[in-house]
């Protein structure tokens, strides 16, 4: 590619029919990255903080699915930036923030919270592995099958992995699913608490939980909120992510590119040469077309959040009906037991079932997190720090895992010898800093960028920019009850 004007490829036939309902079922088979990031986010933090908030506080909070949405303006603003430019958005952070500080708070991010995400899950998956077996150390379980998944991320062959967890999470959301349609709950009483944010929030858990889970109660209630949020949200992982997989789709401004990552590097070195965008056309029909070929990634994003929402609607509504009634909840000592009262409630032979699907689920997400965590580690500094762009992958990955490896196995340690440790409690922690903060962060920065550097004729409409800015906002509302 030269200095002169790129031209956008011919959009996908689907997108220019006429309207029609055939056309509309068409568009399902754009389906495709946004189905990883649903099978992500139905993972440990749903499965575990989602039916416990049901359970003591009822439908009060699933207004903090509604506010969700913000992740996803955010993610949709900064993939489009990329879809539209060819640029990467850490790759734009890099160099056109001073020495890069918005990456280097991303990779801290990434740094400090990986390995505590890593302790707790290896908490859950062996308490999983334990419970179904009925034999050996809970912690010897857990670390040894992260281990294991590290070695398979390693040699990056296991994709049959991806394609059962995918089918097991699923079984986990059809069955909590089955079970709210089989519950038959009262939809008028349900459907006004989407609505009601920043109302009914608890002042304190109910004294059921204050007696018998102390373990529960560690986490304030504002900071399980926030973690809550985070097992919703385009997380900073998923983030960084898809703006791979949008090369490998060739979505926008990569479709009909033979080597999509080559040419995605050509519009970097063009615009680090010119200081701007200068390649984009500027004549009305490839504007068009540009807008056109952003469309994949609408109906993309749109339903990833349609299908997290109703699952994490699904998790809070049983666990308020089935096992707040029961007066149990997911603690540090049983993460994943108590939540199989909402699959036997349909049957007591889904039992195996749903404990095969727990122990796949879990599985799948550090194994998928081990690889999209250390994606999101390479993209953020390759253009940061200079010798890790001449790294090969794979041996990035071997340090990155080794450090993943050498700090969240004494977390892990602490958290089964200390019962003070809570794995409750620093789950949301952890949760809050990669789908929160650090989703707040990267959307300032992508809205502020995106509009500074975008040739006019790309950059947001005003309603357009507005909505990212709401976007912003809602994700920031749960954290006034900290100091409320």
């Amino acid at each position: 590619m030269k200095d002169d004007k790129i031209s956008y490829a011919k959009p996908n036939k689907t997108l220019t029919e006429k309207p029609s309902i055939k056309k509309y079922l068409k568009y399902l088979l754009f389906f495709g990255p946004g189905a990883i990031v649903a099978s992500l986010t139905v993972g440990q933090g749903q499965l575990i903080i989602g039916p416990q908030i049901g359970a003591w506080s009822g439908f009060a909070l699933l207004w903090l699915i509604t506010l969700n949405i913000g992740s996803y303006i955010i993610g949709y603003i900064g993939i489009r930036f990329t879809m539209l430019s060819g640029i990467g958005v850490m790759d734009l952070f890099a160099l056109k923030t001073y020495k890069g500080w918005l990456n280097w708070i991303l990779i801290a991010i990434m740094l400090v919270f990986i390995p505590i995400f890593t302790a707790t899950i290896m908490t859950s998956l062996g308490q999983a592995i334990s419970w179904i077996l009925g034999f050996g150390n809970y912690l010897f379980w857990g670390v040894s099958i992260c281990l294991f998944a590290g070695f398979l991320a390693l040699l990056g062959r296991y994709k049959l992995l991806e394609i059962t967890q995918v089918l097991f999470v699923a079984v986990l959301a059809i069955g909590a699913i089955v079970a709210v349609i089989s519950i038959n709950p009262d939809l008028f009483e349900i459907l006004p608490n989407f609505f009601t944010i920043g109302q009914n929030v608890p002042n304190n858990y109910p004294s059921w939980v204050i007696n018998n889970y102390p373990s529960v109660t560690r986490t304030p209630i504002p900071l399980l909120m926030l973690g809550y949020l985070g097992t919703l949200t385009f997380t900073l992982i998923t983030l960084i992510g898809y703006l791979g997989w949008i090369k490998i789709k060739k979505w926008g401004i990569f479709r009909g590119r033979s080597d999509p990552v080559s040419f995605s590097e050509k519009c970097y070195k063009l615009f680090e040469k010119n200081k701007e965008i200068t390649y984009l056309p500027d004549g009305t029909s490839e504007i068009k077309k540009s807008k056109i070929l952003l469309k994949p990634l609408l109906v993309d994003l749109s339903l990833a959040f349609i299908i997290v929402s109703i699952i994490s609607a699904c998790y809070i509504i049983t666990g308020s009906l089935l096992l707040g009634s029961r007066q149990i909840l997911p603690d540090d000592t049983r993460l994943v037991q108590n939540q199989l009262v909402i699959f036997t409630y349909l049957a007591d032979w889904l039992k195996p079932i749903f404990q095969i699907s727990v122990i796949f689920a879990l599985f799948g997400t550090v194994y998928s997190g081990f690889e999209a965590g250390t994606r999101m580690l390479f993209e953020t500094s390759k253009n940061l720090i200079p010798r890790v762009k001449n790294f090969e992958y794979k041996r990035f990955m071997m340090y990155v895992l080794l450090y993943i490896v050498v700090v969240s196995i004494p977390l892990a340690i602490r958290m089964y010898v200390d019962p003070n440790f809570s794995v409750l409690f620093f789950l949301s922690i952890t949760l809050l800093f990669i789908g929160v903060i650090g989703v707040v962060i990267y959307g300032i920065g992508v809205i502020f960028l995106s509009q500074k550097y975008l040739p006019s004729k790309y950059k947001l409409s005003m309603p357009s920019l507005i909505i990212g800015i709401i976007g912003v906002i809602l994700l920031i509302i749960p954290f006034l009850f900290i100091f409320l």
